[in-house]
C-alpha cells in the first residue's frame, strides 16, 4: 500500500527553472508533495516570507545579483526559524562549511540529489523539535506571567522567603536559653520576593520599600511564636500556621494569621518558602468585644439579682417604718430624723430601680428608647460618685425629648460608661454635660467634660482593645472599655468618636440613625 505523500510548503530560491524541476522531482520521489514558490531576487523573497507560511527554504548558491548567502541573511533578518538548505553544484567543501557556520542547516550537491530527501526529513524533524521548545518556553513564560500577576495583584500579602541558612541554626534556636540564636535565625531569613499587598501592609501607601530583615517587624510577643515555628520546621514539618503579633505600617501592634509552606522540590534546602498572611486584628478585637459583652451580661444579671434581693428587705423596712412613723409625736426632739429616714428609704428604692433598669442583661431586642429617661437614670445612678468628686452632671435635651429605636440596655451601658469616664476625668467643681440633639437623619448624643483631655499621641489608641489610661486593667464596676463601646454602637448602626481640643476638655459623640417614624423623632413623655 503506497504511503501518503507528505505535504511540504517549499520556498525555492532558484533562477533556473530546469534545476528547480529536478529538485521538485527528487522531493516527489522521496515521498513529499511540495507546494512551492520560486523566487530569484531579494524583494521577491522578502515578500514571500511575509505573505505565507513555509516549512523549508532550498536555495541555490550562485545567482545573478542574489546568491545563497544573501538568501540566508534575508531569512535570518526576518526572524523566522526555517530549515535553510543550500542546493548547488558550484561550491566546494570549504565554502559549504563556511555557509553552515553562518547559519545554513546543510548543503546538498546538485550532482548528488539522492541526499536531498533524507536531509530534508532530518531538518524538518529538527525544526519541529525547535518549535516545540519555543512553544514550551512561551508557555512557561506565560505561566510565569500569570503567576506573577496572581502573586503581585493578590489582595493577600505574600512573599517568597529563603530559609536555607536557618537550617543550621534551628537546633540552637529551639532552646529558650538562647534568645540570640532566635535573632540570628530571623536575620538569616532572606525575603526573595514580596507582593504589593505585603508591602502596603508593612509600609503603607508609600513607594515600595526594601523588605528589610525578617524580624524587623517583630514585637516582644513575636519571638515565642517564631520559636514555635522554628521548632516545627526542625521537627520535619513542611508547613506551619499560627497567629503572630507584629508591628504594622503605622507602628501599631497587629496580629496576623501566618501560613508558611515549603515549595515543592525544596523540601531539603528550604530555599523557597511561600509565606502568606491575613490581618486577624479586627477579628480578634471583635471576639474580645463579644467576650466583654458576655461578661457585661453576667454582671448585669448579678446587678439585677442584687437589686431584687435588696429591694425585698427594703420594702419590709419601708412598710415597718410606715407603721412606726405615726407613733412618733410631731414635737419629739428627733422627729426630723423620721423625715430624713423616709427620704433616704425612697432614695435607696429609686437607686435600686435605676440599677435594675440600667444593668439588666442586654438583649437583641430593639424598641423606642426615650433619651430623657435614660439620661435621668444615669444621672441618678452616678449621683454618689458625683458627690464624692464634687462634679455636676447637666442634662440637655430639646423640648419634647427625643427617642431612638435601638437596644435600650446596650445604649444605657454605653452612655453610662462615657459619663462615668467624664466624671472621673473632671476636676473638682467641674461639670459634665450630657446632651442629645437631632441633625438631619442622625441623633447625636454627646458627653462633654472639663478635664485635661486626651493627648494627641493617644488619639489613635483610644478605641483599641485593652487600651486604658488607668492603673487597673479596664473600667471599674460595670463599665465598658471604649473599644467595646465602639463595637456596640457600630452594631446598632451608629458611630462613636471624640474631639479633644487642647485645654478644652474632651467630647465623646454617639451618632445613631434617627427612627423614620413620622419625621424620625418621636416625642417621649415619661413621669
Amino acid at each position: 500500500m503506497p504511503l501518503t505523500p507528505v505535504p511540504l510548503r517549499l520556498l525555492l530560491v532558484e533562477d533556473s527553472a530546469d534545476d528547480a524541476e529536478l529538485v521538485l522531482m527528487e522531493l516527489e520521489r522521496g515521498g513529499f508533495s511540495p507546494r512551492h514558490l520560486r523566487v530569484a531576487t531579494a524583494p521577491a523573497m522578502a515578500e514571500a516570507l511575509a505573505a505565507r507560511t513555509w516549512d523549508l527554504v532550498l536555495s541555490d548558491y550562485r545567482m545573478p545579483g542574489f546568491g545563497g548567502m544573501d538568501a540566508l541573511r534575508a531569512l535570518q533578518g526576518s526572524g523566522i526559524d526555517l530549515p535553510f538548505i543550500l542546493v548547488s553544484g558550484a561550491i566546494g567543501e570549504e565554502v559549504a562549511v563556511a555557509a553552515m557556520k553562518a547559519g545554513a542547516h546543510d548543503y546538498v550537491s546538485k550532482h548528488n540529489l539522492a541526499r536531498l530527501c533524507p536531509v530534508v526529513t532530518r531538518e524538518l524533524k529538527d525544526a519541529a523539535a525547535r518549535a516545540e521548545q519555543r512553544q514550551a518556553k512561551e508557555d512557561l513564560r506565560r505561566s510565569e506571567e500569570r503567576y506573577r500577576a496572581l502573586f503581585e495583584d493578590s489582595p493577600i500579602p505574600m512573599a517568597v522567603d529563603d530559609f536555607s541558612q536557618v537550617l543550621r541554626l534551628l537546633e540552637a534556636a529551639r532552646s529558650e536559653a538562647h534568645p540570640e540564636a532566635l535573632r540570628a535565625c530571623a536575620s538569616a531569613v532572606v525575603v526573595r520576593e514580596s507582593n504589593l499587598a505585603r508591602s502596603r501592609f508593612y509600609f503603607g501607601d508609600a513607594p515600595r520599600e526594601p523588605a528589610g530583615p525578617f524580624g524587623s517587624v517583630f514585637l516582644d510577643e513575636s519571638w515565642p511564636v517564631f520559636q514555635d515555628l522554628l521548632a516545627g520546621l526542625a521537627g520535619g514539618a513542611l508547613s506551619w500556621q499560627g497567629e503572630m503579633p507584629i508591628r504594622g505600617a503605622d507602628g501599631t501592634p497587629k496580629v496576623i494569621d501566618l501560613h508558611l509552606s515549603v515549595s515543592p522540590g525544596y523540601e531539603h534546602s528550604f530555599e523557597r518558602m511561600l509565606v502568606s498572611f491575613t490581618d486577624a486584628t479586627g477579628r480578634l478585637q471583635m471576639e474580645a468585644a463579644l467576650r466583654d459583652l458576655d461578661r457585661i451580661s453576667a454582671k448585669g444579671q448579678m446587678a439585677a439579682y442584687v437589686a431584687h434581693e435588696i429591694n425585698n428587705p427594703l420594702a419590709g423596712i419601708k412598710n415597718a417604718f410606715a407603721l412606726l412613723e405615726p407613733a412618733i409625736p410631731q414635737d419629739h426632739p428627733h422627729r426630723r430624723y423620721a423625715d430624713l429616714i423616709k427620704r433616704e428609704i425612697d432614695r435607696i428604692a429609686g437607686i435600686i430601680r435605676t440599677m435594675y433598669h440600667v444593668y439588666r442583661p442586654p438583649s437583641s431586642e430593639q424598641g423606642d428608647v426615650g433619651l430623657g429617661e435614660v439620661f435621668e437614670d444615669i444621672q441618678s445612678l452616678l449621683a454618689p460618685k458625683c458627690r464624692n468628686a464634687a462634679v455636676t452632671i447637666t442634662l440637655a435635651l430639646p423640648e419634647g425629648n427625643l427617642a431612638v429605636r435601638c437596644n435600650g440596655g446596650m445604649l444605657r451601658q454605653v452612655i453610662f460608661n462615657l459619663v462615668q469616664n467624664a466624671v472621673e476625668a473632671s476636676p473638682r467643681a467641674g461639670t459634665v454635660v450630657l446632651e442629645a440633639a437631632r441633625s438631619g437623619p442622625v441623633i447625636g448624643i454627646t458627653v462633654k467634660d472639663q478635664g485635661a483631655g486626651i493627648p494627641p499621641e493617644w488619639a489613635e489608641q483610644v478605641f483599641k482593645q485593652g487600651f486604658s489610661t488607668k492603673g487597673g486593667s479596664g473600667m471599674s464596676g460595670l463599665g465598658l472599655g471604649l473599644s467595646t463601646c465602639k463595637s456596640i454602637v457600630e452594631t446598632m448602626g451608629g458611630t462613636l468618636g471624640f474631639q479633644s481640643p487642647e485645654g478644652q476638655g474632651c467630647t465623646f459623640r454617639v451618632e445613631l440613625p434617627a427612627p423614620d417614624l413620622g419625621g424620625g423623632v418621636q416625642p417621649c413623655h415619661h413621669s
